[in-house]
């Protein structure tokens, strides 16, 4: 091991990583699944508005955390330090291996989507060149994928903006879409709709934890962590409320209904046919941007279980010039190269088991790693926080609840998937002894 991490993250590159790894592609593409669910522009705008309050009920609990244990890995670090070096690892294994590699892999095919590519050959040349790209301007410096990071969602901010402005100066919009606000009847069926709508929107604001992953190497961590966090979903809410507006103006909720390129229909309603195919263009630079942020993050996870010693013990080496996780970088950049190699021929099987299978143990270990804040505070309340959430115990509870109940109705919709999901995550478990026999054996050594 070659040194330590470099502290080089401040505020702006913290928040811009949390902006860059929420917006990706949902907000261009969900608002019409919203709509079948809730058919009135005042019930859509509520669900938003209710999917940003959990966002920043998990930001806040994760802001505390993350200000108490300033160190890269994230989740990593919060289970092992509350339930013990077995969760942890669950979370770390399944996270390096399954959910991060896949989503990075499923960014770079989805890149190639949307840039209207459509040879498998093609598609999977492209996406691994992105993912050895981006890999590899995070290898030769967390300053250098943090600026490019910085670059692309400082960018994807301004081209929202734009396009919000456009839209209310030069697009053939009407504010009579807005109408009517609410149904002429309320009843059960709302809260039952609502409830639905709420697992698609937490997907597209999931991300908000970015900066945990990289806290060794955020300058002031107690202050910039909480803040990057919290500013961070602040900055996607307010985006993603002003370009739900801007698709009610294009075109009335019940029109919207069903529409899965809402941004690309939204344009087209709005200005001429050349710009709405533009969309596609912008929304694959917006892929890009979560791609960098993602291969940015997840190899700290890789990194840290190996500075713990529940991985081999090379991943926890630091270039002795660029300061970063270079050998945890390139694992996660080979790593997710086979998945996309994989993907761009087997469409249909790869984005099931990279998607469907792994969302409800991935919900379950945030909801994990959420309750580790009532654990720590109780069984550590000597442990220095620096920061303590905002909203404590009300908001975390509403955080976990939720979350529940989102995996519950997965359960329902597919409880093969689900089952399949758990048990890719149990198969880390015969791994995790084989570590912990060598850190047992390593112990007696020493």
């Amino acid at each position: 091991m070659s040194g330590g991490l470099r502290r080089a993250l401040g505020l702006f590159s913290c928040t811009m990583l949390v902006v860059g790894n929420m917006i990706g592609v949902g907000i261009f593409t969900t608002p019409g699944r919203i709509a079948v669910l809730l058919p009135t522009s005042g019930l859509v705008i509520a669900a938003w508005l209710l999917g940003a309050g959990l966002a920043i009920s998990g930001a806040l609990a994760y802001a505390e955390l993350g200000a108490a244990y300033p160190e890269a890995g994230g989740n990593y670090v919060f289970l092992r330090e509350s339930y013990g070096p077995v969760w942890g690892f669950l979370y770390g294994w399944s996270a390096a291996f399954i959910t991060q590699s896949g989503t990075i892999a499923i960014l770079a095919v989805g890149f190639t989507k949307y840039a209207g590519i459509t040879s498998p050959v093609v598609v999977q040349a492209c996406a691994i060149g992105l993912i050895l790209f981006f890999g590899g301007l995070n290898y030769i410096g967390v300053k250098v994928g943090a600026g490019v990071v910085d670059a692309i969602t400082f960018l994807k901010i301004l081209s929202i903006l734009g396009f919000a402005g456009a839209a209310v100066f030069f697009g053939h919009g009407k504010f009579s879409n807005v109408l009517p606000v609410w149904p002429a009847h309320v009843g059960g069926w709302t809260a039952g709709a609502m409830a639905m709508a709420l697992i698609p929107i937490m997907y597209t604001y999931s991300g908000w934890n970015a900066t945990v992953y990289v806290g060794s190497e955020v300058l002031k961590p107690s202050r910039t962590i909480p803040l990057s966090l919290i500013l961070g979903v602040l900055i996607t809410a307010a985006l993603y409320l002003l370009l739900n507006a801007v698709y009610i103006y294009a075109m009335p909720v019940t029109q919207a209904q069903g529409v899965i390129a809402i941004a690309k229909e939204a344009a087209g309603a709005m200005f001429s046919p050349r710009i709405a195919n533009g969309i596609s263009f912008f929304i694959a630079f917006s892929v890009l941007g979560c791609l960098n942020a993602t291969l940015l993050t997840a190899p700290r996870i890789s990194y840290a279980m190996a500075q713990s010693r529940y991985f081999f013990k090379p991943f926890a080496d630091v270039h002795p010039r660029f300061q970063t996780p270079h050998l945890s970088i390139l694992l996660q950049m080979v790593w997710a190269s086979l998945l996309a190699l994989w993907g761009g021929i087997d469409h249909k099987n790869f984005y099931r088991l990279l998607d469907d299978y792994v969302t409800v143990p991935s919900l379950l270990l945030n909801a994990l790693t959420v309750s580790a804040l009532f654990y720590l505070r109780r069984k550590k309340p000597d442990l220095p926080r620096p920061y303590k959430a905002w909203g404590y115990p009300v908001l975390p509870l509403c955080f976990i609840v939720t979350v529940l109940w989102m995996v519950l109705n997965e359960v329902h919709q597919d409880v093969f998937a689900a089952l399949a999901g758990v048990a890719m995550v149990a198969a880390g478990i015969p791994f995790y002894y084989y570590f912990r026999q060598r850190v047992k054996a390593d112990a007696i050594t020493n």
